[in-house]
């Protein structure tokens, strides 16, 4: 009972951070809840929250979505996933919370000191590439956004039209990557428990997270939650290393 308080707590938090920035639900929750739950169980249940909340954003921005830029993702998606599913058969639940403390870290850094570079539009034909990686780290480790966040940040697109492709993006990887999930029998009762439990935690606290942002700069807390989520990647790294 104790865990499952821990891991709707993770849930609120990461919910709170992506109704502040826009993204990182996951990548925050995954290494606050990762010591109180198996991955079995965590990456499927991660699946099913996060598609849940984006399903929302695709639908509230769906009117400024160029559809030119999903069909590189959609079809990257679906090699991803099966590949990620035949190579994860051979991880260790430990090589794969280093793989995704690692991940974390080196995104962090990333966003900390080359985000900040001039940016150039990227042509759409990219989006296969981000399919690929997104569905690719959705599957093994429960987040698929920073491929795909990346590949918006460069399209060129307004404001909106981005978090209608990010929303859309996220919403296609998802059907995939779950859908890989359940032919391979991995939605079990309990990871319908935890998606159960926490979906409630992450909706309010993403509801939360919008209202307090309009307090916070932007790139003050950005670099704030890049700084935190470099923290939490390199313990999750030392923790499952031990």
């Amino acid at each position: 009972m104790i865990e499952l308080c821990c891991i709707i707590i993770g849930w609120f938090i990461g919910g709170f951070i992506n109704g502040m920035a826009g993204f990182g639900a996951a990548m925050v929750a995954m290494p606050l809840i990762a010591p109180f739950i198996d991955f079995s169980v965590a990456v499927p249940s991660c699946v099913l929250i996060v598609l849940t909340l984006n399903c929302h954003v695709g639908w509230t921005f769906r009117k400024y979505i160029d559809y030119k830029y999903l069909k590189g993702i959609f079809w990257g998606a679906i090699p991803g996933t099966v590949l990620s599913l035949m190579v994860l058969e051979y991880i260790s639940e430990r090589h794969l919370k280093i793989g995704m403390g690692g991940f974390i870290t080196l995104y962090a850094l990333w966003g900390l000191f080359a985000e900040a570079e001039a940016r150039k539009t990227i042509h759409a034909g990219w989006g296969y590439l981000a399919g690929v990686l997104s569905s690719t780290f959705g599957t093994a480790f429960g987040f698929n956004g920073p491929p795909l966040a990346a590949f918006a940040a460069y399209c060129g697109c307004p404001a909106k039209a981005v978090k209608g492709i990010l929303g859309a993006g996220f919403v296609i990887t998802g059907l995939f990557i779950f859908s890989g999930k359940a032919f391979t029998g991995q939605i079990t009762p309990n990871v319908l428990l935890i998606f159960a439990a926490s979906t409630p935690a992450v909706i309010l606290g993403s509801k939360l997270g919008i209202r307090a942002s309009s307090y916070l700069s932007e790139v003050v807390y950005r670099k704030l939650l890049l700084v935190a989520l470099a923290a939490m990647g390199g313990s999750l790294v030392f923790s499952a290393a031990l």
